[in-house]
């Protein structure tokens, strides 16, 4: 035996399953994909920058001066 729908049957059915998507879209999307979660594994490159790099960076970000780059440079060859 087949059950006849109301009208409003299917509509609720749609719903109920659009948030079930919605919240596995959201949780998959929270847990995996954020940012600097503690859960976050860092990539290859990062984990092998050196401090050289690191400074290349700072000074490409404008976040040092280019004094302060080149004798920060100069202490880094040194080494």
């Amino acid at each position: 035996m087949t059950k006849h729908y109301q009208r409003g049957d299917a509509g609720v059915a749609m719903v109920v399953v659009m948030v079930a998507m919605m919240i596995g879209f959201l949780w998959h999307g929270g847990m995996g994909h954020g940012g600097d979660r503690a859960g976050h594994l860092s990539t290859a490159s990062e984990a092998v920058k050196s401090p050289l790099d690191t400074l290349d960076e700072a000074y490409a970000r404008g976040e040092i001066g280019r004094e302060e780059y080149l004798r920060k440079r100069e202490d880094l060859m040194r080494r």
